[in-house]
């Protein structure tokens, strides 16, 4: 796996859009990354399922997704 190209914040932030609901991420012909947080419970819950749920999960909360965690 190549590594991930990087730019500064900047640089990105001139192409991303100004307005509207959109998920920046990076991307590839076999991948797309994304990095959303959640409290350790919620995640742990995901991964032991396979889905989201869990007593303190709730798709009417809102969450955020981090692009630009790297």
């Amino acid at each position: 796996m190549n590594p991930l190209p990087t730019q500064s914040y900047v640089e990105q932030a001139a192409r991303w859009p100004r307005a509207g609901r959109h998920i920046l991420a990076h991307f590839d012909a076999s991948s797309v990354i994304v990095y959303q947080a959640y409290r350790p419970s919620i995640a742990r819950y995901a991964v032991e399922h396979g889905l989201f749920g869990g007593p303190e999960f709730s798709f009417s909360r809102m969450s955020w997704i981090k692009p630009n965690f790297l």
